[in-house]
């Protein structure tokens, strides 16, 4: 007996010992947050390879990659436990925290939320500029396009942009950073890594010519995140990796589809599937084909609403033609730089100046973006210098591009290896020599152990050269905002340098390079993120990165502008296309 109690007595002892040790052993962290810090050193790592403006970021910003990751590792330390959306939150901070609208991260995520109206900010305050009346009544929601906002969702409005701005967009360019808050008021992604409303949300508001404030209670249309495993990631997207070759029956196509000729230049937050359901017709959306401005006169002429661009001619007070056409983003190929062409050899017969407009323009193909701009000149345009970081990756791809363009010896060579065009920008002769020298330079580069590049054209495009077919020589007024991204800010860079337009409205975001996109397999429900993978210069020698395009003819949308459908803004507008056709008579 006294032989079983020390028995038992020495389990218990054991126990009681056991107890101890884990009450004083630290708590193992979870498979989600040693997930999390494992992920953000391979971001670091790729960082580290990938990302062109470390070293600007640095000066411009005190930018530097490890304590920012470390940053974002101690947040995800700091919760316990640690849900998903914590450390979604903090990666995408991370990202935010480089100041740059190429860097980011999408997420798997189904779950959003959106409100059946938008808002924009003039002068400190707040108007509707857009209501979907198919989800809303005028008796559910008594507001109307131009009526004044004042409190949402139980705050001053300013207020509520104020927390947004702050909690989801970090501290890059503070106009753009503001209108998208702004945006982001009344629709919220959690691909995005955004904390999603759902429920009822309170607003209260003045109608136009009245004194009474109205309220109103609208429901949040919430769609539910339906991914309950974090472990389930997408099979087929995440697999496939565009930056790879794919060798088919065509090697050489296979080639021109690879990353190294789909330098894309779009934010990397916009989507062209969100241009639709509700948001179809709205011309508020970045990428709209149809911009909120009125018509900025008598309109003699437009083309049909089937057509790609949105296009008219319209007459002066003085009686001068003058055309517009709707740049809404720079994703596009031959069909529409053919359409455009068409328009810009038509306005040369039939118009005096011509007004672009590429206000929230998103962004899109550095190809189809030389495109368009070879039809809006007789003389060679100027293209920014850009700093490339390189992998073997891109060294292996000029490689073997080379061993076709060796055997290119005239336009017609060059066409048979290159096709007629790429993204619209024609080929010939000289395209084929300029993409050969480019191919060498990588090489050069690479075997002088460079990773970071000297200053270079991309794919040896020093200038772009008017296209043989279509051309516009008369004057030109092109339309800026905040909300014009990387492409948006490439194309009126590209005009102001070469002074063949002037550019009106206010600061471009300043995104300034192509962007590189990454996946890799993940438990922290990283869909994707994209980084910026070269450094552009302007003529002048400056960054095109954070400093965006500053425009000749400074304009900011006013309160009358919100309240009269920016009635101040067109005339704003005919009277600076005034002044250019006067100039160009004296």
């Amino acid at each position: 007996m006294m032989q079983c109690k020390r028995w038992l007595g020495s389990i218990a002892g054991g126990v009681l010992l056991s107890a101890l040790l884990l009450s004083t052993t630290p708590s193992q962290p979870s498979l989600l947050k040693k997930r999390a810090l494992a992920d953000l050193d391979t971001i670091r790592n790729i960082f580290e390879v990938k990302y062109a403006p470390t070293l600007w970021k640095k000066e411009f910003a005190a930018w530097e990659l490890d304590p920012a990751i470390e940053e974002a590792k101690d947040t995800i330390r700091s919760f316990s436990p640690l849900t998903l959306k914590q450390c979604q939150v903090a990666i995408r901070n991370f990202f935010n925290s480089t100041e740059d609208y190429h860097v980011g991260v999408k997420f798997y995520s189904t779950e959003c939320a959106s409100l059946p109206f938008m808002i924009k900010e003039a002068e400190g305050r707040f108007f509707i500029s857009y209501v979907d009346r198919s989800q809303v009544s005028e008796r559910g929601f008594p507001f109307f396009i131009g009526d004044e906002i004042l409190n949402f969702d139980n705050l001053p409005i300013g207020e509520a942009v104020d927390t947004l701005q702050r909690e989801e967009y970090g501290s890059n360019t503070w106009e753009t950073n503001r209108a998208l808050a702004t945006h982001a008021l009344t629709y919220r992604r959690g691909d995005l890594g955004q904390i999603i409303p759902q429920g009822e949300c309170h607003i209260s508001g003045i109608r136009q010519g009245e004194q009474k404030v109205r309220y109103a209670t609208v429901d949040w249309s919430y769609a539910p995140e339906k991914i309950k495993d974090f472990a389930k990631l997408g099979t087929l997207e995440a697999a496939y990796s565009p930056s790879a070759l794919e060798w088919h029956e065509n090697p050489l196509q296979a080639l021109k589809n690879s990353s190294f000729f789909q330098k894309m230049m779009v934010s990397h937050f916009w989507d062209r599937s969100y241009v639709g359901g509700s948001l179809e017709g709205n011309p508020h959306t970045l990428g709209a084909k149809k911009d909120f401005l009125p018509n900025l006169g008598q309109v003699i002429w437009r083309n049909n609403s089937y057509w790609i661009f949105d296009a008219y001619i319209f007459l002066t007070p003085s009686n001068e033609r003058v055309g517009y056409i709707r740049l809404p983003h720079y994703l596009g190929d031959e069909e529409e730089v053919e359409e455009f062409g068409i328009l810009m050899n038509y306005f040369q017969q039939n118009t005096d100046a011509l007004v672009l407009d590429q206000m929230n323009n998103p962004g899109g193909s550095i190809f189809y973006l030389y495109g368009l701009a070879s039809t809006l000149t007789n003389r060679p345009l100027f293209a920014p210098k850009h700093h490339i970081t390189l992998t073997q990756e891109e060294v292996s791809t000029a490689i073997t591009l080379l061993s076709y363009l060796d055997q290119v010896c005239d336009t017609y060579s060059a066409k048979e290896v290159l096709g007629d065009n790429i993204g619209g920008y024609m080929i010939d002769y000289k395209f084929a020599q300029l993409m050969r020298d480019f191919c060498h330079f990588l090489i050069k580069q690479w075997n002088e152990g460079r990773l970071y590049t000297e200053l270079t054209h991309l794919y040896g495009v020093d200038h772009i050269l008017p296209h043989p077919e279509y051309r516009y020589t008369k004057p030109i007024l092109l339309l800026v905002n905040e909300l014009c991204f990387s492409g948006g800010d490439f194309f009126p860079a590209v005009l102001q340098d070469s002074n063949r337009a002037k550019v009106m409205g206010t600061r471009t975001s300043g995104a300034g390079g192509y962007v590189a996109n990454v996946q890799f397999p993940n438990h922290t429900g990283m869909q994707s993120f994209s980084l910026t993978g070269s450094l552009a210069e302007r003529r002048d020698s400056t960054p095109l990165e954070n400093l965006g395009v500053v425009p000749d003819i400074p304009y900011t949308l006013t309160t009358e502008d919100l309240e009269n459908h920016y009635s101040e803004f067109a005339d704003a507008i005919v009277q600076e296309v005034q002044t250019l056709l006067s100039q160009k008579k004296g």
